[in-house]
C-alpha cells in the first residue's frame, strides 16, 4: 500500500514539474512604455506558444500526420499578438484603423500591418426619460437611441475589437511592438523580453 502511495505521489510530482515546464515554453516578459492608445488589452503569443496550440487542435480533431504537418508549417514564425481596441465610433475601433509595428531594439522595423476589417456589431438601445411639469398636468416621454454595444469601467458606451495580427517572420529575443491609432494619432509601445526557453 505504501509502495502505491508513493508511485501516485512520484506521479504527481512529475506532472506538476512538466505543467511547470510547459509554462516557460516561449514565456516573455512585457513592459509598456507607452499608454496613450485606447487598448484595452495587450497579450503575445510567442511562436512556441502558437506552435503547441495548433498541435493540440490537430490531436483534439485526430487529422491525419499529413494534415498535421501542413497545419504546424502555417504557424507563423514571430507568434501573433492579441489586443482588444477601444472606441467610441465603430470606424475608431475596427482594426483598419489601426496600424500594428513590429520593431528591433535599435528600431529598425521587422514587420509592419493594418488591423483586420471587421462586421460592426449590432447597437445596444438605451432608454431615457423626460419629465415635463406643465401647470395642468406632468408630460412623460420615453426616447429610445442606439449606443455603443459595450460599456467601460467608467460608464462610458465604447465598441470593442479583438484583432490578431500573425507576425510571418522570426523575431530577437528582444523587440518592440507598437500600436498606433491612426484616427487620434496615439501608440502605445511594449518591449518584450523572451524569458523562457
Amino acid at each position: 500500500m505504501r509502495l502505491k502511495a508513493l508511485c501516485i505521489a512520484m506521479l504527481m510530482v512529475f506532472i506538476a514539474m512538466e505543467a511547470g515546464a510547459e509554462s516557460k515554453v516561449g514565456a516573455y516578459s512585457i513592459e509598456t512604455v507607452e499608454n496613450h492608445a485606447r487598448v484595452k488589452s495587450f497579450r503575445y503569443q510567442s511562436y512556441d506558444e502558437c506552435y503547441l496550440d495548433a498541435g493540440d487542435r490537430a490531436n483534439s480533431e485526430r487529422l491525419t500526420r499529413q494534415k498535421t504537418d501542413e497545419i504546424l508549417s502555417l504557424v507563423p514564425k514571430g507568434g501573433a499578438v492579441v489586443v482588444e481596441l477601444l472606441g467610441a465610433e465603430w470606424r475608431m475601433a475596427n482594426g483598419t484603423n489601426w496600424t500594428f509595428i513590429v520593431a528591433d531594439q535599435s528600431g529598425n522595423l521587422l514587420f509592419r500591418s493594418k488591423g483586420h476589417h471587421y462586421i460592426e456589431p449590432p447597437p445596444a438601445f438605451e432608454t431615457t426619460k423626460t419629465v415635463v411639469k406643465t401647470r395642468h398636468r406632468v408630460i412623460v416621454k420615453h426616447e429610445e437611441r442606439a449606443v455603443a454595444p459595450e460599456k467601460t469601467a467608467f460608464g462610458d458606451r465604447v465598441y470593442v475589437v479583438s484583432d490578431t495580427i500573425e507576425i510571418p517572420v522570426a523575431l530577437p529575443a528582444t523587440f518592440k511592438v507598437i500600436v498606433l491609432d491612426n484616427i487620434n494619432n496615439k501608440r502605445c509601445t511594449w518591449v518584450l523580453t523572451k524569458t523562457g526557453y
